[in-house]
């Protein structure tokens, strides 16, 4: 439909109509037969009339194609101007088949991996009969307190914004049109990585300048690449709710970055704003939204029972109403819903599509690169044939999809048990005749996600004690740790000999662990997210800005200096971080234009995979920098003994600042660039901004 017949539309619509595609609403309510008001709704006074305007259904149950074709094309067909429903739903690292969770993708430091996600959990997604996926994140993260950082990839907003930008892309194929291809949502617009003291819907604080360099970066990435939605956060910015926050909305994303897409508020997040004091009532809360920016109100009820009294009062421009409209109206024809309502309507497709073999190769493949090797005395990879007890609350769980896994199927997933136990160069027995433990331990899926923050991200006292006990054996112990965030690990690695971190690493998880402990394959995930020494480093991440007395300006031993007096200031693991079971060296490392070109030796006796990573630091500039940004990586294999010479773009903009006012802040001399495999890399070259 072109533009003018959008338009056309638009204005022969009624404003019930409009009100209506503003609104999301459960699917459930719609799939027996006529939807009819409930609850919450027959006290509003809410109409038959009301629901069946309704524009958007958030799927709160497993998609059916079936049924939901039914419920599509009877809203569509009893519309007055046969407008369907859009579909959305939370596909965040994967559908039915689970990649890792989206921090462990963002551990292969690999675009291709974020955009097999994306693509797979489309394909999947659209068969199901979905329009719109609720994702993914791009919160900026650094507080491992806070559980929702598993669905980010990184503490880096030049990571995050890559690897989101490359899920986008999947998700969208060759056109959101396409049978075989969802829209997306950036979400949370903004800094909810935030969250005070990591904890669930704290208030934020952040300053313009952090807004501008760190927490915006991901989204305008990620929206430059095609995503077609913004979800808000549940938190203020400038104390402002970002539900109605209107220089967030209209200013940054439509005004400055040029683009007038679809913004939608978290679940039931209007209704808060009353919670947060900002509004007396419902009919405030919706005022407040709509003129701020936001055009779907999700389930809080609050635009489709209070934004035709506003209208008709005239606290609130029908103009308002009218341009929110058409941006839904819009998504919907990018999506040719006009044409063509329904994804998919055949369960048959459908279920053959979401088991496609080469869908479980992509998550495998994923999988293998987003475990990251934390210790490692040289008891990995097992020997064959070497004496095993397999011990662990996670040695015999289907449960290894983590949080937002929503449609992965828990019985169709392996266990590490069925995995070891295929392998014939495993011999499992207990823990009395065993000559190695491997111990699989760590957090539940209810330990992670969203309402699962934490005063103390480490192991449970339960879990320690029962490591001690098989280090009492004296017998050599591997660590499988399965985490949704970085986990402290001080009373945890002085007693293993090992540490395999696996994250919940998916639908082919049980698979790739068992590849990587048997050395089919050397581990190669290197850390998106600093882990620190104790909870009292937090929030720690590598590209924290310059101190004023950084350590050792003030000569050696001075204690009036950016340090702690009972601790190292040093992370445990630094980011960037990840062993092998070989050895690397770079050689040779020089700047050829905007490029390093450098040289990555594998010194040891097996084929595997790392990655150099850059970090660079704008010497002087009018405004505080960071000691070091991510400003490229590569991912490559050398074989034994083989040597392999790489070219490494700088990402120029990781080094660009801007000012409290969105003003570019002009850099000029040198950066110093460093070579590495981590945020600790040392191989300095200087490189000149001048070019």
């Amino acid at each position: 439909m072109t533009h003018d017949k959008l338009r056309k539309l638009l204005n022969e619509m009624s404003l019930d109509e409009k009100i209506g595609q503003l609104s999301i609403m459960q699917m459930s309510v719609f799939l027996d037969g006529d939807a009819v008001p409930f609850g919450p709704l027959i006290e509003m006074n809410f109409t038959q009339e009301q629901m069946a305007l309704t524009g958007a259904l958030a799927c709160n149950i497993s998609p059916e194609p079936a049924a939901f074709a039914r419920v599509v094309r009877k809203m569509t067909a009893e519309h007055p101007h046969h407008i369907p429903p859009l579909l959305m739903r939370d596909v965040i690292h994967g559908f039915r088949t689970i990649f890792p969770l989206t921090l462990g993708v963002g551990c292969t430091f690999d675009e291709k991996y974020a955009y097999d996600m994306g693509r797979v959990s489309g394909k999947e997604a659209a068969a199901s009969g979905l329009h719109l996926t609720l994702g993914p994140m791009m919160d900026v993260a650094r507080d491992p307190r806070w559980g929702r950082v598993l669905e980010t990839p990184s503490e880096s907003p030049v990571l995050t914004g890559a690897m989101s930008a490359a899920t986008v892309r999947g998700f969208r194929g060759d056109g959101i049109d396409k049978p075989n291809s969802i829209a997306t949502c950036a979400k949370h617009f903004a800094a909810y990585g935030l969250c005070t003291a990591g904890q669930e819907y704290s208030p934020v604080d952040v300053s313009r300048t952090e807004l501008y360099n760190v927490y915006l970066p991901p989204f305008k990435q990620a929206m430059d690449a095609g995503c077609d939605t913004v979800m808000t956060s549940f938190v203020a910015v400038d104390r402002v709710p970002c539900v109605c926050n209107g220089f967030l909305q209209n200013e940054i994303m439509r005004k400055q970055w040029g683009h007038n897409i679809v913004s939608m508020s978290d679940y039931d997040d209007v209704r808060q704003l009353m919670n947060q004091g900002v509004a007396d009532s419902l009919r405030e809360c919706a005022k407040l939204s709509i003129e701020g920016g936001l055009d779907l109100d999700f389930l809080s009820l609050a635009y489709i029972t209070q934004l035709k009294g506003l209208i008709v009062d005239g606290e609130v421009d029908i103009k308002t109403v009218d341009e929110a409209c058409m941006r839904v109206l819009e998504l919907k024809n990018n999506l040719g819903l006009f044409e063509n309502p329904v994804k998919n309507d055949d369960p048959v497709l459908a279920d053959k599509i979401c088991h496609a073999p080469e869908h479980y190769k992509a998550s495998l493949e994923t999988a293998l690169r987003s475990c990251v090797l934390l210790k490692n005395d040289g008891v990995l990879p097992l020997k064959k044939g070497v004496k095993t007890a397999l011990v662990g609350s996670h040695a015999d769980e289907h449960d290894i999809l983590g949080a937002w896994a929503v449609d992965g199927i828990r019985p169709e997933t392996e266990t590490l048990r069925e995995a070891f136990e295929r392998d014939a160069g495993i011999t499992l027995t207990d823990t009395d005749n065993a000559d190695i433990i491997v111990f699989a331990t760590g957090e539940t899926k209810p330990d992670t996600g969203e309402a699962a923050s934490k005063a103390h991200p480490e192991l449970t006292a339960e879990q320690i004690n029962e490591l001690k006990t098989l280090e009492a054996t004296g017998k050599p112990i591997v660590v499988l740790l399965f985490c949704g965030r970085p986990l402290v690990l001080t009373d945890v690695l002085p007693h293993c000999n090992a540490l395999l971190n696996v994250w919940f690493p998916g639908s082919a998880g049980a698979e790739a662990i068992r590849m990587l402990v048997t050395g089919e394959m050397s581990p190669s995930g290197h850390l998106s997210m600093t882990f620190p020494r104790c909870v009292g480093q937090i929030p720690i991440h590598h590209d924290r800005l310059t101190s004023c007395r950084p350590i050792g300006s003030r000569g050696t031993g001075s204690r009036f200096v950016n340090m702690y007096i009972d601790e190292s200031s040093e992370p445990l693991f630094p980011f960037g971080f990840g062993m092998s079971y070989t050895t690397f060296e770079l050689e040779d490392a020089q700047l050829d234009g905007s490029e390093v070109a450098v040289t990555v030796k594998n010194t040891g006796t097996e084929k595997a995979e790392t990655v150099v990573q850059l970090y660079g630091r704008v010497r002087h500039a009018a405004i505080i920098r960071p000691i070091r940004t991510l400003v490229g990586w590569k991912r490559v294999s050398v074989g034994a003994g083989e040597a392999v010479r790489v070219r490494i773009p700088i990402k120029r903009d990781a080094l660009e600042l801007a000012d409290c006012e969105n003003r570019p802040v002009k850099i000029s001399g040198i950066a110093d660039i460093y070579v590495g495999f981590d945020s600790n890399a040392d191989t300095r070259l200087e490189y000149s901004l001048n070019q």
